[in-house]
Order: structure tokens, then C-alpha cells, then sequence
């Protein structure tokens, strides 16, 4: 059981990477809409998904409950993008991966989970910790927004989560996933339209960039996230892409030389403790 769960955390951090590295792909496609590249990256990751278990196409019919996770799914990237946009990566990074926060107060409120002062210790650190990289934000006039968007994107992530758990002990991996992606792309699609954005309109490099969104943030990363939610906490998966900041912050330096300052670095490693707590102690 206990090399059991060293693998689950070694599939936990390899997660971690491959989704931080959605925040400096943003980057590289300035002229996109956040809209356009999400859309993309969830349609794309769909059509991986079906084809690694096409022969299972017929084997699970999606349910309203696979419905509601993809559409919050779609808002979360909607709203993660869009904050890479507005705010620093760092910033966007943190605030947009603080979804135990609220998977572990639906858990105690909703699911009469027993209160562990040493998991709500670590979600203190972590909120801490966020609350000092903000409350030195310089990045922009347009921070404020980009760092309320960031919230929110965290919010939706965790009712993809809850929902995920709760879908995932009957449902295979990309059984799940693959119909979760569709219907988020379906929701970023409905988005698009509202906003009168094209998303069609790209170039061929573009494109390439979208691919590496779908194959390793998504099926990498987030498909980590499904496969261990079944046997792991949500607040406890949830609570892993806290570190994306660190090392989104890392990439961002060398990549466009953004600042690593004093209150990013102290922010982030106290949020990197509180994680740490809650994963050695949230059961």
C-alpha cells in the first residue's frame, strides 16, 4: 500500500508539470483570444480521448452530471486564459489552483467530512500565501480583474472535481474524460459566440501550440487528475496544482523574463508548504 501511494504521488507531480506548462504556452499566442485557444485545446483533447478508447464508444452513455462538469470546465480554462492575459503568470497560476479551498469547505458543509485542523492549517498557509504574492501585484492596471478571473476559474475547477469523484467510481477513466472535454469544448463553442469571436481564425503555428495544449496539460495532466480522484481526496488533487506557480514563475523568467520577485518567491513557498500539509494529512 505504501509504494502504492508513493506512485500516486509521483503521477501527482508529473501532473503538476505537464499543466503548469499551459500558462506560457498564453504567452506564445498573444494575438489569440483566450476563448479561441481553449476551445481548441478541449475539442482536441475529446478527439484524443475517443480515439485511445474508441472501442468502448458505446459503452457509457454521458449522464447530466458529466453535463455539468464539462460546462464548468469550459469556464474554467475560458476564465484561466483570459486571466493569463490580464495578470502575471504567477498570479494567475496561484489563484487559479486554489480550488481546495472550496472542494474542503463543500466536503465538511455538504458531506459531513470530519474537520482536520491540520488540513485547514495548510489551506490557511495556502490562502496566505496567495494573499501575499496579490497583494504585491504590479504587473499591470488590469491585475485586479485578471486575479478575480483566477478565482473564479478555481471555483469552477472545483465543482469539476466533486462532480469527477463522484462520477468516476462507476466510469472509466476516458470513458469520463473524453465526453467531459467534448462538452467543454461545446461550452467554450457557445462562449465563443456570445463574445463574436472567430474561432477559426488562427494560423498553422497556432495550431501546433493548440496540439501541445490537448496532449500534455490535458491528457497528461488533467487525465492524472481524473484516474487519481477516484482512490484520492478532491481536496487532495485539487491541492497539487498549487505548485504550478512555482514552477510556472520559473518558466516565465527564462521564457520572457518576467520577475521572479521577494513576495512571489515568499508567497509561493508558503503556499507549496500549506500543499504539503494537506496531502500528508487530508484522507
Amino acid at each position: 500500500m505504501g509504494l502504492l501511494l508513493k506512485n500516486k504521488y509521483v503521477l501527482l507531480f508529473i501532473a503538476l508539470l505537464a499543466v503548469s506548462s499551459s500558462a506560457w504556452v498564453v504567452r506564445f499566442l498573444p494575438e489569440l483570444s483566450a476563448t479561441t485557444i481553449a476551445f481548441w485545446r478541449m475539442f482536441l483533447a475529446s478527439l484524443m480521448a475517443f480515439a485511445i478508447s474508441y472501442k468502448t464508444i458505446l459503452t457509457f452513455v454521458p449522464n447530466k452530471k458529466v453535463l455539468l462538469a464539462g460546462i464548468f470546465l469550459g469556464f474554467h480554462f475560458a476564465l484561466f486564459f483570459r486571466s493569463v492575459q490580464l495578470t502575471s503568470i504567477a498570479e494567475a497560476a496561484l489563484l487559479g489552483t486554489i480550488a481546495p479551498v472550496f472542494t474542503e469547505v463543500y466536503s465538511i458543509v455538504f458531506q459531513k467530512k470530519s474537520f482536520s485542523i491540520k488540513v485547514f492549517f495548510g489551506l490557511s498557509l495556502a490562502l496566505l500565501g496567495a494573499y501575499t504574492l496579490i497583494s504585491q501585484s504590479s504587473f499591470s492596471d488590469t491585475s485586479s480583474l485578471g486575479n478575480l478571473l483566477a478565482v473564479l476559474c478555481s471555483i469552477a475547477m472545483a465543482v469539476v472535481l466533486l462532480v469527477g469523484k463522484d462520477v468516476r467510481k462507476s466510469v472509466g477513466l476516458f470513458e469520463y474524460s473524453r465526453w467531459l472535454f467534448l462538452y467543454a469544448a461545446a461550452c467554450l463553442f457557445v462562449i465563443s459566440i456570445y463574445q463574436g469571436v472567430n474561432v477559426l481564425s488562427f494560423n498553422n503555428q497556432d495550431f501546433g501550440w493548440f496540439v501541445f495544449l490537448a496532449a500534455i496539460p490535458t491528457m497528461v495532466g488533467h487525465n492524472i487528475f481524473y484516474f487519481l480522484v477516484k482512490t484520492l481526496s478532491a481536496t487532495t488533487i485539487a491541492a497539487v496544482p498549487l505548485g504550478e506557480p512555482v514552477i510556472s514563475s520559473v518558466g516565465a523568467f527564462f521564457l520572457f523574463n518576467e520577475p521572479v520577485g521577494l513576495f512571489v518567491f515568499l508567497g509561493g513557498s508558503i503556499t507549496l508548504l500549506g500543499v504539503y500539509i494537506i496531502i500528508r494529512n487530508d484522507v
